[in-house]
């Protein structure tokens, strides 16, 4: 499970700030209208999207993170047409979990319906740094403890956040992952259960890693640089 050279890695402090300190880029006329054709566009297919707060890193260190928050509909824009505010480059910020079970390292298969790398097997849970109260300083664990309740059904009491481990990012959508570790008191047939009940389908398949047994398909170069530090 090596990863691409091509998926820049930086290694984060345990702590690593993050602040929403960077004022929001303008757009010019045209991308806006180029924005706003690629949304509607996309609400043909997906009509469930929102157009929420989403955290976008304009200067990424071990030790701080500085950005702003943007809107989810920028993001995609620049998903569909790489290259669309020319010389400035949106960087979402995600959190991934690199998930500790009782029996191991639980992983997800994204739903072959995502918008964004569908079937692709990547640490769980994960999704983009949303504002959720407007803050200038994210909390990334409670980030990660959200995407947890929803993606899993675990309640914050059942997980434990550990360290940032890594950024990573994909070099096409510039979607920036940090890496955290989390652990649940859970076995892997409780998690499977749960996610099944009370998750939001947003994996096909969740898979128990073990020794020399690495699941079918591809995956998520950020899931292999974790595991590497595993």
């Amino acid at each position: 499970m090596s990863h691409p050279a091509s998926w820049p890695i930086i290694s984060l402090q345990p702590d690593v700030h993050v602040l929403a300190d960077r004022p929001l880029p303008a757009l010019t006329d045209a991308q806006e209208a180029a924005v706003s054709r690629i949304w509607a566009d996309a609400l043909k297919s997906y009509p469930a999207l929102y157009n929420g707060r989403v955290f976008c890193a304009d200067d990424i260190t071990p030790s701080h993170i500085h950005g702003h928050w943007s809107e989810y509909r920028r993001v995609l824009a620049q998903m569909k047409q790489p290259g669309i505010y020319g010389d400035t480059v949106l960087k979402p910020l995600a959190v991934v979990g690199l998930m500790f079970a009782q029996d191991g390292v639980v992983i997800g298969r994204r739903a072959k319906t995502s918008i964004y790398l569908p079937g692709y097997w990547q640490g769980a849970p994960a999704g983009n740094v949303e504002s959720r109260a407007q803050e200038n300083i994210v909390n990334l664990a409670t980030q990660l403890l959200a995407e947890c309740e929803e993606e899993l059904g675990l309640t914050p009491a059942e997980c434990q956040v550990g360290p940032c481990l890594l950024a990573c990012e994909h070099p096409s959508t510039h979607i920036v992952d940090i890496g955290m570790r989390i652990d649940v008191a859970l076995s892997f047939s409780d998690l499977q259960t749960r996610c099944r009940e009370q998750g939001n389908a947003e994996y096909g398949a969740l898979h128990l890693i073990r020794p020399n047994h690495t699941p079918e398909g591809p995956v998520v170069p950020t899931l292999a640089a974790l595991l590497e530090l595993s």
